[in-house]
């Protein structure tokens, strides 16, 4: 505050601006079989147990994420074709029952 005693500041350098590069996003297809808003559909109705294209698309990965569960909506694909089947067992499914 006395004009006699000189000012000492530190002088910082000017800021860097950051322009941050933001990942890519995944434009992949959520499924083949059906489209996002029918998976939206039956996401609020029924809890995916099984995915193809994340759990296999063997006997066993069915049986082992599916086995006694009821109401059970099944959806797939045909190979090689647009052909969509489906069904509903309201009931548990058993692999022992023959």
């Amino acid at each position: 505050m006395s004009p006699k005693i000189q000012v000492s500041s530190i002088i910082l350098p000017p800021r860097k601006i950051l322009r941050p590069t933001l990942p890519t996003r995944n434009t992949e297809s959520f499924s083949t079989v059906i489209n996002e808003a029918h998976a939206g559909e039956i996401a609020s109705w029924f809890k995916l147990l099984l995915r193809g294209t994340r759990d296999g698309f063997t006997n066993d990965s069915f049986w082992n994420l599916c086995f006694k569960q009821t109401q059970l909506v099944v959806v797939m694909k045909v190979k090689n074709t647009d052909e969509i089947l489906g069904g509903y067992n309201p009931i548990s499914c058993d692999k022992s029952i023959s």
